[in-house]
């Protein structure tokens, strides 16, 4: 089971997109380290469980009770995996600038 986090109520939106484009590219580090440890289809596997689990609840969304908020997340996650592709380059490099906020 994977912790909880809390993001403070007072959190700007600047800090809340420096948050998601965090995550975001330490989402891709997991899928280049997959893949070059692993095999691409593992990439493809990893992607796989992860949406099913998302989708299915398995991981943890208390904070997402809202049907409105839930199928948002859902959509950026499977957007931003199906732009996450291996590359040879640092995780670093990838421009965080990908992910927006939408209002």
């Amino acid at each position: 089971m994977t912790a909880q986090i809390g993001i403070p109520v007072d959190a700007s939106t600047e800090q809340l997109r420096i948050i998601i484009g965090t995550l975001y590219l330490s989402l891709a580090r997991a899928i280049e380290h997959i893949s070059r440890t692993e095999s691409p289809s593992s990439v493809d596997g990893f992607k796989d469980h992860f949406l099913t689990a998302l989708k299915r609840g398995d991981i943890d969304m208390s904070l997402l009770d809202d049907a409105k908020t839930f199928d948002l997340v859902v959509s950026i996650v499977e957007g931003a995996m199906g732009r996450m592709t291996p590359q040879p380059t640092d995780a670093s490099q990838v421009m965080a600038s990908h992910v927006t906020l939408r209002r």
